[in-house]
């Protein structure tokens, strides 16, 4: 540890701090003196000899101070997400901040510990933006439709985070939504003295580590996640703080970064001063207005005098309820405002002898006597509670870009704080304003010299628990696959893709009514795992909402096939191409008999598969698809089904099965099980009641032989071309009076689809099946059991099912099994009696059923949803780019403005998407 010695920060008068130096008037001709020369040497005061840091030292991750001995640490802290919580949830986090506050720290007499608290909005999404750039692995980062969508959200990202933000958000917060991120910073250090001997580096290094250890420890116990900051974080955010308007970089600070980076940790020159890098213009004071000046920006302090109510749980950055507005306090301060909170860590002895030398002196019979003995015996109770007594000074960093606009933050932030609960000293009554500013500082304070300035205040730990801004909106996992934000403007990221974000796997429910902006967030979600995972995509939709997006992903370089599923199209979806497989496998039984015993344990077989985590069913896939098309999907008729009905379905499929093979044919088709079925029928060894049944089904399945279901089903199918995108568009089947054709095209894309996953289990690409308006296709109950049995092996192979509804009323109870295998449920803005009906399929406790009732959305703004999984619970607010918007645009009225373009302009209806969303950006504008 290098030792330097300065003195230690002592109170400087506002007069001294403010002195500028004069040069001597040499305006006669007489020579200069001695005097005179000397005084050309003399310079103002330093404003960096009252900064506190001295070098980082990264062996120890501590920050040394001016005295050459004392140490710091710094650490950024994610607060809790607490939106739509419980009062007892918000109790209970309450209190084990307490808890941390009065158990993780020592107490001392001699040189105390101190915590110092920094809460702060800094107005940019650059970090965001650059973690974006690294997140995909390099190949697909170099693919051009990952560089075209990262150019894309940057964009983006400038336009939500400029000043004046995006938009006005007047139904939830009441105030603007401008990207930013709420930063939250804590200094830890004590300030050791001097006794003619000073402790060993190693010692004070150690101590500082220990405690931070068990600071850290203390609130991930919580559920608060910390983080050890290093050099280069405390640099960035003190040049940032003061050099706010560089002239080096124009005014902008993020450029002033880039030209002026972090010098390192080594390799440094002699006399290398942490502080004197960190002001690259001359800062001076003003006393009459009582200002720091930096780059010409005035810069003041408002300190708290007093607290005059007990604060609230969360009182500063929790979300509160005025109205019919959610917002936290300090989304209403000023911008740029940094709220400081020093707590010092003195023992509880010290705090007793006080609080007993009071009771003690108020003697005598008056009322103040006695009021004052009741406080100081309440005092005495809550701290034998373990409430212990601290004390505290606030302080708000505030500036302006000129003294007129500083007095006006300066009256909001009064405005603000008095109804509030917090009592500030008035700008003209504090006569210690300049030097507070330096004071409250990281690691500048000095408990002792607090003695004589008063500016702290004991306060109850309970009560500093609430002021804390530990409290905050979700933030997600840190791993941007999807990127939404909190209500604050705030990034808030997760990635179902990425194992680290999930416990079981990545199929997904995405529930949204309509006019909810499903189409947009479905659009979206596709366009960033494309850009950042490359998947292979499978859509099966119905309604042609795709069509563009599948444009805009050919216009960039990936491959994309389109099928739509009319008469005229030649299409062939064989439910039954599978059922040569079965012949190789143990099931290859005699297809005539009828043992019992052999019934039992093929009819049960799928069942034991699917507990033992075993292999795909193939013969109870095609037994599904088999009694649709006998049933024609009709509840009715299906439940006349028994299991011996259900044998002979299996029977038919496997004798199919060896006749197609014994005439050296490669696909079994619809009318050869039909075939089977007439062949089992005038078997004379069963009973007549059993052949009858045969024949009855299939005559049955005929139906899928001619017409526009033979057209589909009844013919041999083409293997699908090896692409990056397949889009699925159900056609005619979608319409009223098709369902049961419907449900098979679904099961014979599922089969397909689920060749190709086995055929790429061995490359690095996932796959997505994604199914939309799922309230059409998946509601034959057997559905939902063949989808359970046919995606039960995807996790390891890679591909994840990603259904999207409008509502889950018309999804029958059997397909609770189906949504319950979903780990992530993405739900948009719905109304009461939708979210009881998720609670038909998924249990939901009362911070969920809050969460999922809190959703708003303004229209041409944004839309908030919930998203449910095992590990992340949070509202999102889905902001996306104008080009996700016009992808999705499907609407009677947006296909006339296309047209409209297309006409004017001569130009594709993709040049007329991308013409439509640079209108949309112009409007944000």
């Amino acid at each position: 540890m290098r030792c330097r010695h300065r003195s230690y920060l002592r109170p400087t008068s506002s007069r001294t701090l403010m002195t500028n130096s004069k040069f001597p008037d040499t305006s006669d001709a007489s020579p200069l003196t001695s005097d005179s020369i000397k005084q050309h040497y003399h310079r103002p005061p330093s404003f960096t000899d009252l900064l506190p840091w001295m070098e980082y030292l990264p062996e120890s991750k501590t920050f040394l101070l001016e005295d050459g001995v004392s140490l710091g640490a710094l650490f950024e802290v994610l607060p809790v997400g607490c939106e739509a919580r419980t009062p007892a949830f918000m109790t209970q986090l309450r209190d084990a901040i307490q808890i941390a506050i009065n158990e993780a720290i020592p107490e001392r007499d001699d040189a105390p510990w101190v915590l110092q608290i920094y809460v702060q909005d800094e107005p940019k999404l650059t970090q965001l933006n650059a973690l974006l750039a690294s997140y995909p692995s390099p190949t697909v980062r170099a693919s051009d439709y990952s560089q075209h969508y990262q150019s894309v959200m940057s964009q983006h990202l400038q336009a939500i985070s400029r000043p004046g933000g995006l938009f006005d958000d007047t139904t939830v917060t009441g105030s603007r939504w401008q990207g930013q991120q709420r930063r939250i910073r804590v200094v830890l250090y004590r300030r050791l003295i001097s006794n003619g001997k000073s402790p060993a580096a190693i010692e004070v290094e150690e101590a500082i580590n220990d405690v931070a250890t068990k600071w850290i420890a203390s609130l991930a116990s919580a559920g608060i996640k910390v983080q050890r900051a290093n050099g280069q974080a405390f640099y960035q955010w003190l040049l940032s703080w003061f050099n706010p308007n560089p002239p080096l970089a124009d005014g902008n600070p993020e450029a002033l970064l880039q030209l002026a980076p972090y010098p390192g940790d080594e390799n440094l020159p002699f006399g290398h001063d942490f502080a004197e890098q960190l002001t690259l213009s001359m800062p001076r004071s003003d006393e009459a207005t009582a200002s720091w000046v930096f780059d010409n920006m005035p810069h003041t302090v408002v300190t708290i005098q007093s607290l005059r109510r007990a604060p609230d749980i969360g009182h500063f950055t929790a979300e509160r309820q005025a109205g019919d507005q959610v917002f936290s306090l300090f989304d209403r301060l000023p911008e740029h405002t940094i709220m400081a909170i020093t707590l010092t860590l003195k023992p509880q002895d010290t705090t007793r002898n006080h609080i007993a030398q009071i009771k003690r002196a108020s003697v005598g019979d008056s009322a103040e006597a006695s009021i004052t003995r009741e406080d100081a015996e309440h005092v005495e109770r809550e701290m034998a509670q373990g409430n212990k007594l601290y004390p505290v000074s606030m302080a708000f960093y505030v500036r302006g870009d000129n003294q007129k606009s500083l007095r006006n933050n300066l009256n909001r932030l009064h405005a603000l704080l008095l109804p509030n609960g917090l009592q500030p000293i008035a700008q003209e009554a504090d006569l210690l304003s300049l030097d507070s500013y330096i004071r409250n500082l990281p690691m500048a304070y000095d408990a002792d010299l607090d003695k004589s300035r008063r500016r702290s205040r004991l306060i109850f730990s309970r009560h500093i628990a609430n002021l804390l801004p530990f409290y905050g909106r979700s933030r997600g996992t840190g791993h941007p696959g999807l990127v939404f934000y909190n209500r604050g403007a705030e990034p808030l990221v997760f990635d179902p893709l990425h194992r680290d974000d999930r416990k079981k796997n990545a199929h997904m429910l995405i529930l949204g009514p309509t006019g909810a902006g499903k189409s947009a967030l479905l659009v979206y979600l596709l366009q960033q795992m494309m850009a950042r995972h490359r998947p292979r995509i499978f859509i099966i939709e119905a309604g042609a909402s795709f069509s563009l997006l599948g444009q805009h992903f050919a216009h960039h370089g990936l491959s994309v096939n389109q099928i739509t599923l009319n008469p005229n199209v030649d299409v062939s979806l064989p439910p039954f191409t599978d059922a040569l497989r079965l012949l190789d496998r143990r099931h290859a039984f005699n297809p005539l008999s009828v043992d019992e015993s052999t019934m039992e344990e093929t009819l049960d077989e799928d069942d034991e598969i699917e507990e033992e985590g075993g292999g795909r069913d193939i013969l109870g896939e095609m037994e599904i698809a088999a009694r649709i098309m006998i049933t024609g999907g009709d509840e009715r008729e299906d439940a006349r089904l028994t299991r011996a009905d259900r044998l002979l379905i299996r029977n038919a499929i496997f004798l199919a099965a060896k006749t197609v093979k014994e005439t050296s044919r490669t696909q079994v088709i619809t009318q050869d099980v039909v075939n089977a079925f007439q062949t089992i029928a005038t078997n004379a060894e069963l009973p007549e009641h059993r052949r009858n049944r045969a024949l009855e089904m299939g005559d049955g399945m005929a139906l899928f032989c001619s017409g526009l279901a033979g057209h589909f089903f009844n013919r041999p199918g083409q293997s699908w071309p090896a692409v990056d995108v397949t889009i699925l568009e159900m056609g005619m089947l979608a319409r009223e009076g098709y369902e049961d054709q419907l449900t098979v095209a679904y099961l014979s894309m599922m089969s397909h689809i689920n060749d190709l996953v086995e055929r790429h289990q061995h490359d690095d690409r996932p796959t997505l099946v994604v199914t939309d308006e799922g309230h059409i296709i998946t509601t034959n109950p057997l559905l939902a059991r063949y989808v359970v049995k046919i995606t039960k092996m995807w996790r390891k192979l890679g591909a994840w099912f990603w259904i999207a509804t409008q509502n889950l009323e018309d999804f029958p109870d059997a397909s609770r099994k189906m949504l319950n295998m979903m780990e992530w449920w993405l739900c948009l803005v719905m109304p009461k009696e939708e979210v009881e009906q998720i609670a038909r399929f998924k249990d939901l406790n009362d911070e969920q059923r809050n969460l999922l009732l809190s959703a708003r959305k303004e229209p041409g703004k944004y839309v908030e949803g919930v998203v449910l999984a095992d590990k992340v619970e949070a509202l999102f607010r889905n902001v996306p780019p104008a080009l996700s918007l016009a992808l999705a645009m499907t609407e009677k009225h947006e296909k006339a403005e296309r047209a409209a373009i297309m006409r004017e302009k001569n130009c594709s209806e993709l040049e007329a998407v991308y013409e439509i969303a640079q209108r949309i950006e112009q409007t944000r504008a």
